[in-house]
């Protein structure tokens, strides 16, 4: 058992440890919060000459959120913004089907996922349907209630060549009148990209119409579709082949946790505005640019007071980890200097040459004396 005065060290090293923690903690953030704020992921800025439009993913929260306004702070002047959810009386989606050739086999699916998506949606969802062939057609006009578009995309049929591009033109401008942020253009095809128009030019032209672009495609591993929706708040959802139809319903899930922020656009531009949303469980905070008309905003990161958290809590980790390994370097050396056990000591004893290593005493033999030699 070790004395009181070998374990003094580990309870002193364990003392200036928490001490150092609490300087740390102390200096770097201040008071650590009651409940302390998580990122808020960051999906999109649709900036417009009047009102800025935040398109945030709260579907992390595992319950309906109650909060109806969100906090921005811009040059340190905090104000409440409306919060409303993507999927609201309000929303107007214009369907674009992949209905060539080359896009037959999935062409089913399709038509079964936009039938699905509109039956589910709000009472009083406006639709629209075009046809992705040569030349695009709209086949279904905007209209409120789901029994038209129903009706429309039962009589699809394939045929022609794809021309996307020119088919998301023609959906983008169905619903003009449309608040920012409430059109959404949902594809549904089995190409790999929109033919011929960069994803950098597709996502700027639908973010400045703000228009959300969400993309179920079952064209696996190209990186053309999410590029195209990410800055305009939209996503693609991967389908595999066949195509699975509980998998489509994951858009209606994924598009549910989206939800808007919408402030007056601050007069000079570029500026950084901090966003915190209060859920109720769950206090999300994230830092934007809201970038000049015409530009594309800079994607949500977490607040700086979060990041400074998070470096401090590395750095207190490290000290911990330092701690521990002084603390084992000082017991193993307590326990060579304690003594070892006997069998080390007798292959560390240094060894004895002949018969004194086996415990005898050598004495020498005696000489016989010599008489005295005759005097002369």
């Amino acid at each position: 058992m070790s004395s009181p005065s070998h374990r003094w060290p580990d309870r002193h090293a364990v003392r200036v440890a928490a001490f150092l923690l609490v300087i740390v903690v102390g200096l770097g953030y201040g008071p650590v919060p009651a409940a302390a704020a998580v990122p808020l992921p960051a999906i999109a800025v649709l900036p417009g000459p009047q009102r800025t439009t935040l398109v945030v993913d709260l579907g992390a929260s595992s319950e309906p959120v109650r909060s109806k306004t969100a906090q921005i702070t811009i040059d340190g002047v905090r104000k409440e913004a409306p919060l409303t959810p993507v999927v609201a009386k309000d929303l107007a989606v214009a369907f674009v089907i992949d209905t060539s050739d080359a896009g037959a086999p999935a062409l089913p699916a399709w038509l079964s996922a936009a039938a699905r998506f509109i039956l589910e949606a709000p009472a009083g969802t406006r639709a629209a349907v075009v046809a992705d062939t040569s030349p695009p057609v709209l086949i279904s006009p905007p209209q409120r209630g789901p029994t038209a578009t129903v009706r429309a995309l039962s009589d699809v049929r394939a045929g022609g060549r794809r021309r996307t591009s020119e088919a998301l033109t023609l959906a983008n401008a169905q619903f003009p009148t449309i608040p920012t942020g409430h059109r959404v253009v949902m594809v549904y095809t089995s190409a790999a990209d929109a033919g011929g128009e960069s994803a950098a030019a597709l996502s700027a032209r639908f973010n400045r119409a703000g228009t959300i672009l969400i993309v179920v495609s079952s064209a696996d591993g190209s990186p053309y579709w999410p590029d195209a929706a990410r800055s305009t708040g939209g996503f693609l959802a991967p389908v595999g082949t066949p195509v699975v139809i509980p998998a489509l319903d994951q858009v209606t899930t994924t598009l549910r946790g989206r939800y808007l922020v919408q402030f007056p656009t601050p007069p000079a531009l570029p500026v950084r505005a901090s966003v915190r949303i209060d859920t109720g469980k769950l206090v999300l905070t994230g830092d934007v640019v809201i970038p000049p008309a015409g530009g594309s905003g800079q994607a949500l990161r977490p607040a700086t007071g979060l990041r400074v958290l998070v470096a401090l809590a590395a750095v207190a980790g490290c000290l911990l980890v330092l701690v521990v390994a002084l603390l084992l370097i000082r017991r193993r050396r307590r326990a060579r200097s304690a003594g070892a056990p006997a069998s080390e000591v007798v292959r560390g004893r240094a060894a004895i040459p002949g018969p004194a290593g086996q415990g005898r005493a050598v004495v020498p033999e005696p000489r016989p004396s010599r008489p005295p030699s005759a005097l002369p």
